[in-house]
């Protein structure tokens, strides 16, 4: 680990830990606090615009993401929250970023990609951080093994999004990865509908106070079903956040409205308290924010694809 990391990473989860106790214990009037004085700290104008906005959505003591922020500092321990939050935050997105955009090179990236189980991906996440990468999209396509848990394990600065189906986060899976605070498990549902094996994985993983939440694939088909105000609720009671993909037959029509809808919720044009993220476009806009290229590095097994689209 990088000298300069370290120590200002140990400054930056010292103030995580003090933040998530402020907030726990006086909500609405911490949050804004905290908001405006990133607002003043703020350098680059991604985070000038970032923190300004979030001023601009708190100025209503209404607001929904109160609402979130508090199910968040509740539900969340909070050494996943400020595990999780420093490693994403910090370690890649601030201090990552700067130096991949300093070196100029195209080949690097913010976020790499790969499957479970591949061949050498302890030393891909290794190299990856050696080339100021700190973050992970990791899919889960095989029982969970010993090996997996190690890398996350090893790499604590790093961030892990590990996409599994329902089926595979048993009790055993969630067991071994109680202890990964690095790791927000992504539970990877087809279509917006909630499976008795999605439901008991959500419950589980929330009984330990984990990072979880929904990525959904959409089709032509049932993307209109994904902003159905009963599915939105029905998510809400297990989760914070939810992530739309599209499948390769998502016309460009129904892409674009699918865009829109996820950046009008934000704007609070929805009930209820759930974050949305498109998978795509909020991905290559933060890729082409952050980076000198759009790429996303891979580790995947020969032959073997990712099971989202990279791009849309």
């Amino acid at each position: 680990m990088r000298n300069d990391l370290e120590s200002s990473r140990s400054f930056t989860m010292t103030l995580g830990h003090r933040a998530v106790r402020d907030i726990r214990r006086d909500g609405f009037r911490q949050l804004r606090n905290y908001v405006d004085m990133c607002a003043v700290l703020a350098k680059k104008d991604s985070q000038k615009h970032f923190f300004e906005y979030a001023q601009t959505v708190l100025e209503r003591t209404d607001s929904l993401y109160y609402t979130l922020v508090r199910r968040l500092v509740e539900e969340v321990s909070e050494d996943r929250i400020c595990s999780v939050g420093i490693n994403l935050g910090f370690d890649s997105l601030i201090y990552g970023v700067s130096h991949i955009r300093a070196s100029e090179r195209t080949d690097l990236s913010w976020l790499h990609v790969g499957i479970c189980g591949t061949p050498g991906l302890e030393r891909a996440v290794a190299a990856a951080e050696q080339e100021f990468c700190y973050t992970w999209v990791l899919s889960l396509e095989e029982p969970l093994t010993d090996d997996t848990v190690a890398v996350f394990r090893a790499h604590p600065y790093t961030a892990f999004f590990l996409l599994a189906e329902p089926e595979q986060l048993t009790e055993e899976t969630i067991l071994r990865l109680e202890h990964c605070n690095n790791v927000v498990v992504l539970i990877f549902l087809h279509k917006p509908e909630l499976t008795p094996e999605a439901c008991a994985a959500a419950c589980r993983m929330r009984r330990r106070r984990m990072f979880c939440g929904f990525l959904v694939d959409l089709g032509n088909d049932d993307a209109a079903e994904a902003f159905d105000a009963d599915w939105l609720d029905v998510i809400t009671q297990y989760s914070l956040f939810c992530i739309y993909a599209r499948k390769p037959d998502m016309s460009a029509e129904m892409s674009d409205q699918l865009h829109h809808q996820i950046v009008s919720s934000r704007r609070e044009t929805v009930s209820v308290p759930i974050f949305l993220l498109d998978w795509e476009r909020d991905l290559r806009s933060l890729s082409c924010l952050t980076s000198t290229s759009c790429t996303v590095g891979t580790c995947l097994p020969e032959g073997r694809t990712f099971p989202l689209q990279l791009g849309d």
